[in-house]
């Protein structure tokens, strides 16, 4: 029979010495262990983690966290027994906990508080509906990007979307998960940064577009017509459409082209030969873009936008970029 070592009565010196040998997975699992092993961890070590990603698939949180040093740390929280192991297994930079050993927003608490990171970067969510997953994002004050996968309830989506659109910077659906227009065109209205739908043939329209209120838009696979693109250019000349857009990105079905220029626009080409770079007023996914060639556009109060139209495959590629 072997005697358990000591760990947490050594002094503190000789805590430091061991520390020191640990990895940064090895001083996370240990700080799990306990509230005095979490507490001694974050005393006497500093582990500089750049980012922390949830992914919450069907039955299970998976929480990985991306330290300074680029070692990535898996820690994942399985909803069945461990073999030979009461409570938690570390084996292979994994951490396996019994369902209900450790809450899901404990767990993430205590990563965070062993860590320098105060937020999340990072969150894709899966599968049904975990009300402790809930919990959790309801506690952020900052998130990076939240990511709504195909396979997500749309009920654990909406919640999910209510709870961190006022404190994230980018959201990417590919799924819409509302029931009717009004709850979809409630959430465009909502001041987003940067909005990424990525639903193939996704059954956004025009008059969706019109109203979406972020600074950055993606849309992928979408059912737009030239007509509707012709339309949608129209009510940019006359005032009649968001006014915080900065960028709009199409991939629409189609060879749509600058033939859906209206003529009121008196769109004037811009050589294909000559780089221009568009600066966002915000930090978004990126600080800028550089692009070539395209149609300068001009309304009636003076602000100006450039239309830059693309055909590959079928499809066409429309960047939308709205100068301030």
């Amino acid at each position: 029979m072997t005697t358990p070592f000591p760990l947490l009565r050594l002094p503190r010196l000789a805590l430091i010495a061991v520390f020191e040998h640990m990895k940064p997975i090895d001083l996370i699992a240990l700080s799990l262990l306990s509230n005095k092993a979490k507490n001694l961890v974050k005393m006497l070590c500093k582990i500089s983690a750049g980012s922390i990603n949830i992914a919450v698939c069907s039955d299970y949180p998976r929480i990985k966290v991306a330290l300074i040093d680029a070692i990535s740390v898996g820690l994942y929280l399985s909803t069945e027994r461990v073999a030979d192991v009461d409570n938690m297994m570390f084996q292979n930079e994994t951490i396996s906990c019994k369902k209900g050993f450790i809450p899901v927003a404990k767990l993430v608490e205590r990563i965070v508080s062993v860590t320098s990171f105060e937020s999340l970067e990072f969150v894709v969510l899966r599968g049904p509906l975990q009300l402790e997953v809930c919990d959790t994002l309801a506690q952020l004050t900052n998130l990076g990007k939240l990511s709504v996968m195909d396979d997500c309830l749309d009920s654990f989506a909406k919640k999910a979307l209510e709870i961190v659109s006022k404190v994230t910077t980018e959201i990417s659906l590919y799924r819409i998960p509302f029931e009717n227009k009004e709850e979809f065109q409630t959430f465009l209205k909502s001041n987003l940064n940067y909005l990424n739908i990525n639903s193939d043939f996704s059954k956004v329209t025009l008059d969706d577009l019109l109203v979406t209120n972020a600074f950055k838009v993606t849309l992928r696979e979408v059912m737009l017509s030239a007509t509707d693109i012709s339309q949608f250019l129209t009510n940019w000349f006359h005032s009649k459409c968001n006014s915080r857009l900065e960028h709009l990105k199409l991939c629409t079905l189609g060879g749509i082209n600058e033939t859906c220029l209206p003529e009121v626009l008196k769109a004037v080409p811009f050589p294909r030969d000559r780089k221009r770079a568009f600066h966002y007023s915000k930090q978004l996914d990126t600080l800028s873009e550089s692009f070539s060639g395209g149609y300068d556009i001009r309304r009636a109060d003076g602000k100006k936008a450039t239309i830059v139209f693309v055909t590959f495959i079928g499809r066409s590629f429309i960047d939308f970029y709205f100068w301030r």
